[in-house]
């Protein structure tokens, strides 16, 4: 029998923040996947008896590659375990989320997707912001400021 993924966005790091959902998707998980942004508070939610394994990696440690991520993914599904992969904000905006859900679908194992609030609105939020306003803003727009390749920056690296 194959394992169960499911994508829990964790919102901007509060742990109050999680939906209901994400929490009880946590506490059922056999194997929780999360990087260094998820807050400790989050990863006590996860059962004793579920495993808790660090994927994350940071600009400057090489840390895991995608691909290493998507290895164990794949093994933990085939192995049958549910798979809670913890991502800050909101697992489908700039999460690599694609990558992951084609590794379950692949496989055929079930996949289920927990919104997270994602860190754009968490901060508009915090300052009393509104992102629309009828009279002055109908849109707002959410883009990544990293590029492709590194390049040399005055002020620091880009990455």
């Amino acid at each position: 029998m194959l394992g169960k993924l499911t994508l829990i966005g964790c919102g901007p790091g509060a742990s109050d923040l999680l939906t209901i959902r994400a929490a009880r998707r946590i506490v059922e998980a056999d194997i929780v996947f999360h990087d260094r942004l998820v807050e400790a508070d989050v990863l006590e939610l996860a059962s004793p008896a579920a495993t808790l394994q660090y994927v994350g990696k940071k600009c400057t440690d090489g840390g895991r590659q995608q691909t290493d991520i998507n290895s164990m993914l794949r093994g933990a599904l085939l192995a049958g375990r549910h798979v809670a992969r913890l991502k800050s904000g909101d697992p489908m905006i700039f999460g690599r989320a694609a990558e992951e859900i084609a590794v379950a679908v692949e496989l055929g194992a079930e996949i289920e997707i927990v919104p997270g609030v994602t860190a754009a609105l968490a901060a508009a939020a915090e300052c009393s912001i509104p992102v629309t306003e009828r009279a002055e803003l109908q849109s707002f727009v959410v883009t990544t400021g990293a590029l492709r390749t590194r390049t040399r920056n005055p002020i620091g690296p880009i990455y």
